[in-house]
C-alpha cells in the first residue's frame, strides 16, 4: 500500500459498508421499524432474512432487472411480509423504515480518521446507489460531510453505478480530470469496481473480510488505516 495514493488526485468513494457501517444501521432501522408495527419476529434470524431479500433486489437493480429503487422499497417490504406471514401497509412500513435508516449515520471504525487525514492531501466525492430520502439526512448528519466536495446519489440523477452516465456526472463536478489522476473506492465489485474498469479509470476494492475472490481492482484494500499509514 506504500505510496499508493500520492498519484491520484482525487478520490471516489463509496458510502455504504465503504465509510458508513451499513450493516448496523440496516438493523437499527429494521428493528425499530418492526417494533413501531408491532411485527414479531426471531431476533437471531430477521437480519439474516431481510438482507437477503434486500441484496438480491439491489444485485437486480445493478443487472437491470429490477428498474427503480422505488420498486425496491416496496418489493423488499412485500417480500419480508411474505416471510413472516404478516399483514400490514405495506407502503407505510416501507416509508417508517427509510425514515428509520435515514436517522442513522453510524460510521465504519477509524473512517472518521481516515478521511480527516486524506482531505489534507485530496479532493474527495462521494458516489452512491443509495435513496435520496436516506442518503441526503444521513450525510448531512455525518461528521463526514465536510471533507467532501460533493455527493452523487444515484436516485437524484437517474444513473446508478456501474453505469457509465454517473461516472460522467461525477467527472463533470470534478472538472474533468484526467483519469489516471482518478481512483474509485468501494466494496461493491459490480457497482463500484465495474462501474470504475468500465470508465477506464483506477479502482479499489475494500474488502475487510479478505475474501478469497478473483477480482480485476488495481488496489485490494483490507483495513481503511492503510489509506493513510504510508500517505505522508
Amino acid at each position: 500500500m506504500k505510496n499508493t495514493l500520492k498519484k491520484y488526485q482525487w478520490l471516489i468513494f463509496d458510502a455504504d459498508n465503504t465509510l458508513f457501517d451499513y450493516n448496523k444501521t440496516e438493523k437499527t432501522a429494521l428493528l425499530h421499524t418492526l417494533d413501531d408495527f408491532e411485527i414479531p419476529y426471531h431476533p437471531k434470524t430477521i437480519i439474516g432474512i431481510y438482507h437477503t431479500i434486500n441484496h438480491k433486489l439491489w444485485m437486480d437493480f445493478e443487472k437491470g432487472l429490477v428498474k427503480s429503487q422505488e420498486e425496491i422499497k416496496y418489493r423488499r417490504t412485500e417480500q419480508l411480509f411474505q416471510q413472516l406471514k404478516v399483514d400490514r401497509n405495506i407502503t407505510h412500513f416501507a416509508e417508517d423504515y427509510l425514515y428509520n435508516l435515514s436517522q442513522n449515520d453510524h460510521l465504519l471504525d477509524h473512517a472518521y480518521e481516515v478521511i480527516d487525514n486524506l482531505a489534507q492531501t485530496h479532493q474527495m466525492i462521494i458516489m452512491t446507489n443509495g435513496m435520496t430520502v436516506v442518503q441526503k439526512p444521513r450525510f448531512a448528519k455525518s461528521p463526514l460531510s465536510k471533507f467532501f466536495k460533493h455527493i452523487v446519489i444515484s436516485e437524484e440523477i437517474k444513473h446508478a453505478k456501474p453505469s457509465k452516465k454517473i461516472f460522467d456526472y461525477a467527472f463533470r463536478l470534478m472538472r474533468n480530470p484526467e483519469k489516471d489522476k482518478v481512483l474509485m473506492i468501494g466494496d461493491n465489485l459490480g457497482s463500484d469496481i465495474q462501474g470504475g474498469i468500465n470508465y477506464q479509470i483506477d479502482t479499489m476494492w475494500y474488502n475487510p473480510s479478505k475474501k478469497p475472490t478473483q477480482h480485476q481492482a488495481t488496489h485490494e484494500l483490507h483495513n481503511l488505516l492503510d489509506l493513510i499509514a504510508n500517505l505522508h
